[in-house]
């Protein structure tokens, strides 16, 4: 009995035990749960406090919130893609840009500097990120030059990277925009690698964009009026086409209006870039400098009455009599469709020459562009359905650079000129203002005999280019472009200089690679042809890369 009775104890106290653990395993398994229920309810409680924060529903569908002030407040989806709302304002602002590295090889054609009394330093830093039409197309050494025969220029460049601000308000006048964009492909002009930047790049920020819209209105620097941008070409090459409709980017106020069935009109007017071609080459109002004809000697250009550390410029430019006087007045029309879209636009501009003293001429000049793009087989399934073909035709009298390599009117102002009535009993003589004491003389008789003979005559620009984009995929696709633009000079006035260009023309061919939407991998083959009303030729052939990552 006794046995049984300490059998049953043991088994009673082994139960109890056994109890007790699962018991207090339990509590702690209800503990654990109900840790686990505290801290979910405080991280619930922490997002309906955001929740509540957060912009009502109504939102969704376009309204703009009432954004609180003070720290600690979400961020907020902006008005517009990739954009967020300003904390305390119901501005919506997107910064943005990319970072890009440029790489070009010269096969043959790239411009010299100045070293080696300007027949050296082929890695000139003015046109390293490309040959185009804005770049060294129009300066390609000529086939008669000792330049022509050096080659093999290489470079790597970040100057193409790109900054932007991008600020959008609502208001009863419709949403109000305020735009800043930089690169640093400030040209610094023929100037070579030096000792510190061959340690460590240093490259200028450059202004490309800032302006401010409102109700239609816009003012500031942005893209030409009359340039198309949906009509350009997707090219590596930073320079461009040999022509453009529409300078790149200038100072402008301009108003567009949306009309109905996709048309939207525009006009206005932009800052006033004069020029003409003359003795020396192509001179715009903003030219720094053209070298002189000889070479420079301090002691031979150094009156007796100035000091001997007078400084001694190549500095020709003296001779633009160009004024800046009246804005340039364009308008454009242009309709969008599912299949691409067309634009026309004209331009009505005028070069003033103005000397000072007795030569003052006035030319207007005009041109016209039509441009367009237009998707061949808009609707096709797949990648075939994103190729784009585009156009750009642009021509006038006197158009300057609304057409991109285009010229003004024509002068020998500043050559030397056979001018009657100054020699021995009123015999002809030679006057040649870079030498000429007399002629610097205020109010003298040989600047007004000389300005008289003058002679003047506008000139025409013709000029287009065609391009094709093809899909390979939807991460591969290829560009090919041509381009070339034809200047009428008068040579009986130029005389046959080589300076001056006739001919420009440019063919592009590269294959693009996006393996993801904001990155892009580049290939280009480029080949510019440059021809002086001389008939000198220059060639130049470039291989260039890039890659490039927007944010």
């Amino acid at each position: 009995m006794i046995g049984k009775r300490n059998i049953g104890n043991v088994a009673a106290i082994g139960g109890s035990a056994a109890a007790i653990v699962l018991l207090t395993g339990l509590l702690a398994a209800r503990a654990d749960e109900l840790a686990d229920l505290r801290a979910n309810m405080e991280l619930l409680q922490k997002l309906i406090d955001q929740l509540a924060q957060a912009p009502p529903a109504q939102y969704a569908q376009g309204a703009l919130p009432e954004a609180k002030a003070g720290p600690g407040q979400p961020v907020v989806a902006g008005s517009f893609p990739r954009s967020f709302l300003i904390p305390g304002t119901d501005t919506s602002i997107r910064i943005g840009g990319f970072a890009q590295a440029d790489v070009l090889y010269y096969i043959k054609g790239a411009q010299t500097s100045g070293q080696l009394n300007g027949q050296g330093g082929i890695n000139n830093q003015t046109f390293y990120d490309g040959q185009g039409g804005t770049g060294n197309l129009p300066s390609i050494p000529l086939n008669n030059s000792i330049n022509h025969s050096k080659s093999s220029a290489f470079d790597i460049s970040p100057r193409t990277s790109r900054l932007l601000f991008d600020a959008r308000t609502p208001t009863a006048y419709g949403e109000v925009d305020a735009y800043i964009e930089f690169d640093f492909a400030y040209n610094n002009t023929n100037v070579n690698q030096s000792n510190a930047s061959s340690t460590a790049q240093a490259f200028y920020t450059r202004l490309r964009k800032a302006y401010g819209t409102f109700a239609g209105f816009e003012a500031g620097v942005d893209t030409s009026i009359l340039h198309d941008s949906d009509a350009d070409p997707e090219l590596a090459d930073f320079g461009g086409g040999a022509t453009s409709a529409g300078r790149s980017r200038q100072t402008e106020l301009k108003y567009t209006y949306a009309g109905p069935y996709g048309t939207i009109f525009t006009a206005g007017l932009e800052n006033p870039e004069p020029q003409f071609s003359g003795p020396f080459g192509a001179v715009q109002i903003d030219t720094n400098q053209i070298p002189n004809i000889a070479a420079c000697s301090v002691t031979g250009n150094t009156a007796a009455n100035l000091p001997a550390d007078t400084a001694c410029l190549g500095n020709q430019a003296f001779f633009s009599p160009l004024v800046a006087a009246i804005p340039e007045f364009i308008g454009t029309a242009r309709i969008n469709q599912p299949w691409g879209h067309v634009q026309l636009g004209a331009v009505v501009r005028t070069d003033r020459f103005n000397d000072g003293q007795f030569f003052e001429r006035t030319y207007m000049g005009f041109g016209g562009a039509l441009t367009g793009d237009t998707h061949p087989f808009s609707g096709t399934p797949g990648p075939l359905g994103k190729d784009d073909f585009g156009f750009t035709a642009c021509l006038g009298q006197d158009t300057g650079n609304q057409c991109n390599n285009g010229t003004g009117p024509v002068t020998n102002f500043g050559a030397p000129i056979l001018v009657p009535g100054l020699g021995p009993g009123g015999s002809t003589v030679a006057v040649n203002p870079l030498t000429s004491a007399a002629w610097n003389t205020a109010n003298s008789l040989t600047r007004q005999l000389y300005d008289g003979v003058v002679r003047t005559s506008p000139s025409g620009s013709y000029g287009g280019q065609i391009w094709y984009q093809h899909w390979w995929t939807n991460e591969l696709r290829s560009t090919l472009e041509f381009s070339g633009i034809y200047n009428a000079l008068n040579t009986s006035i130029l005389g046959v200089g080589n300076t001056n260009n006739k001919i420009l023309a440019m063919g592009h061919a590269n294959l693009y690679w996006s393996p993801v939407a904001f990155v892009d991998f580049g290939a280009e083959y480029a080949y510019g042809h440059r021809v002086t009303v001389a008939n000198f030729k220059g060639d130049a052939y470039t291989l260039e890369g890039l890659m490039r990552v927007r944010f």
